[in-house]
């Protein structure tokens, strides 16, 4: 992977996770289920050049949910918490 790209998991996003479990943004701006296309068009309105990619989180190698990968414009955490506040958004939009 290019050092100048980040990996983004679902389970980043999903609030049912828990820190330890997984969980990399806050509970109260993640979101249950995130999929990696929510997780997509969130990147692409950001500008942060994403790519989607089949693959399994290692702590969850059965379920081949698929990742993304975007620029590194910012800190990972500082990313995740725009993303996920990007997606609840457009869920209360749907």
């Amino acid at each position: 992977m290019p050092r100048d790209k980040y990996i983004l998991w679902p389970i980043y996003f999903d609030r049912r996770r828990s820190r330890g479990g997984g969980r990399r943004v806050a509970k109260e701006i993640a979101v249950p289920n995130a999929s990696i296309e929510e997780i997509f068009k969130a990147a692409k309105k950001m500008g942060l050049n994403p790519q989607k990619e089949e693959n399994a989180h290692p702590s969850r190698w059965w379920k081949r949910e698929g990742r993304v990968v975007v620029d590194k414009v910012d800190k990972k955490t500082k990313i995740l918490r725009e993303l996920a506040l990007e997606i609840s958004k457009n869920r209360e939009k749907q």
